[in-house]
């Protein structure tokens, strides 16, 4: 069963859906070329690049899910994930015009989503696979071109525990705990710990994303269960 839209709104959705996937391309393409630009960014700095208080982005966190890193307590950002919401709070306010965050509305996108993904597919997840697939042909085309470096492996970023703490912003000490006690994703030479930077953010934005989930906070459900389909869907790629 597919849902179906006004012309308008079809196309204010695919308009949605192909910039959203664009700009991920880009990062995409631009962490392959130079994998350490990707910065993340702490209350602070966000406070005084956006001149909006820091009290006022902690409940950005929570009211609106602004997306954000826990690195234990501490909240990271990063510029181009949280710009929307930012933009949207300068433009309304804690106003919803268009009832984003209208909690009845996302949850039943919830609802919708559980009945659906067991067969039938929303129209949008069936765009989104159109238009990821041919964008994966054209990064995959980029990706053969560009020259391995030292730093990387299949493909991905190997840091040293000193090296992901200077990126996460916080002490080789909390990275280790996290190691020890959380079970991020690492593996060893010897008496040495490396991390394996993609396997460590989709750690981080899953452990985030439970944590306020697993409290009842609506927008966070939703995340956590994109984070899901979104495993599942590479696991299946993945399989021979």
């Amino acid at each position: 069963m597919l849902l179906i839209y006004p012309l308008k709104s079809f196309e204010t959705l695919l308009n949605k859906i192909i910039h959203e996937e664009l700009v991920q391309l880009k990062n995409r393409i631009s962490e392959t070329n130079n994998p350490i630009s990707k910065r993340y960014m702490t209350m602070k700095e966000v406070a005084c690049a956006t001149g909006i208080s820091s009290s006022i982005l902690r409940q950005l966190t929570y009211a609106r899910a602004m997306p954000h890193l826990k690195v234990k307590g501490r909240l990271l950002f990063e510029k181009n994930e949280i710009k929307e919401t930012v933009a949207e709070y300068k433009k309304f306010g804690w106003t919803d015009p268009d009832k984003n965050w209208n909690v009845s509305k996302v949850q039943s996108e919830v609802i919708n989503f559980e009945k659906n993904k067991g067969g039938s597919k929303l129209i949008e997840d069936i765009l989104r696979e159109i238009v990821r697939e041919e964008l994966d042909k054209f990064s995959n085309d980029l990706r053969t071109e560009a020259k391995k470096e030292k730093t990387r492996y299949y493909g991905r970023t190997v840091f040293t525990v000193k090296e992901a703490a200077e990126y996460f912003r916080t002490s080789p000490a909390t990275i280790y705990n996290l190691i020890q006690e959380d079970g991020m994703p690492h593996f060893k030479i010897q008496s040495r710990s490396f991390i394996v930077l993609e396997e460590a953010e989709a750690f981080l934005w899953r452990e985030t994303a439970k944590s306020y989930a697993t409290k009842g906070n609506i927008y966070w459900q939703r995340i956590l269960q994109n984070l899901d389909w979104e495993e599942k869907e590479t696991q299946l790629m993945q399989e021979p």
